[in-house]
């Protein structure tokens, strides 16, 4: 289990589900150690180690098809590996549950809590509650099961599972377009990974976060389909907004280099 200072435990299944959706190559350009040498063949991915920041050679990879990482370095602190989760807290120096809050957060995918002692006495007390609460869970098990199959990469289940979702639970209506869009551009449907990701952006009554999120999902799917000035008007609007939203600022960087543009500058806002 993972645990918060808040002291709250995550399941393991959680856990897993959330690192097999954390994108490997977002990841490495958001630790930020020497990120243009990043290299991706098939289903790995090899990089210089940012855990002990080798320079000369390239000892660390990433399979693919579990998101866990490896160091060959045999003095590295990585050298025994694991998920990538246990990698950004590593480098990031923070703690498995803080890294597993920040892309719970960052994705939009939910951890499921491991409930104290007590708690389940305490549920049984709120008999009045009882019937929506049972109901409510039916409806949330099909959004749960759709990304039970994304992380195992079982898209067409995961679609399916997230189209119930869509018409039964409309408090998860924003997460289940962004989960709809994730699951079509893995499956390289792009076209209809921007209409997910556009649909959950008309979404009202949401966190600013989750908007932030779509948004980059939105701008990561038109650089994976070529759309390149589309991208970088999103990323730019994500950036004016949260400069420091995971690499956004690269990704601007590296799209109006290619523009021709000029590199992006912080605003300083003052409040006085």
């Amino acid at each position: 289990m993972a645990e918060q200072k808040s002291g709250k435990e995550f399941s393991n299944d959680s856990l897993t589900r959330l690192n097999i959706s954390i994108d490997a190559k977002s990841l490495m350009e958001k630790l930020s150690y020497r990120p243009e040498a990043i290299e991706i063949v098939e289903d790995k991915l090899r990089a210089f180690c940012p855990i002990h920041q080798d320079k000369n050679f390239r000892t660390f990879t990433v399979d693919l098809k579990n998101n866990h990482f490896k160091c060959h370095y045999t003095q590295c602190d990585g050298y025994k590996g694991g998920n990538l989760l246990y990698l950004y807290s590593i480098v990031q120096k923070v703690s498995l549950g803080e890294a597993a809050m920040y892309w719970s957060k960052t994705l939009n995918i939910p951890l499921e809590e491991v409930k104290k002692e007590g708690a389940a006495l305490a549920e049984e007390e709120e008999t009045s509650a009882a019937a929506p609460a049972a109901e409510k869970t039916v409806k949330e098990n099909h959004f749960n099961k759709g990304v039970s199959f994304y992380t195992r990469n079982l898209l067409d289940e995961a679609v399916k599972e997230f189209e119930i979702a869509k018409t039964d639970d409309p408090d998860k209506e924003l997460q289940i377009h962004n989960m709809l869009g994730l699951c079509f551009m893995k499956q390289g449907s792009y076209d209809k990974a921007i209409d997910e990701f556009k649909k959950g952006l008309q979404c009202k009554g949401y966190e600013e976060k989750e908007y932030n999120g779509l948004q980059y999902n939105l701008g990561r799917v038109y650089e994976a389909s070529g759309k390149m000035k589309e991208a970088l008007e999103i990323f730019q609007v994500l950036f004016k907004k949260d400069p420091k939203y995971q690499d956004v600022e690269q990704r601007v960087k590296k799209l109006e280099a290619a523009e021709g543009a000029p590199a992006p500058r912080k605003i300083k806002i003052s409040y006085v």
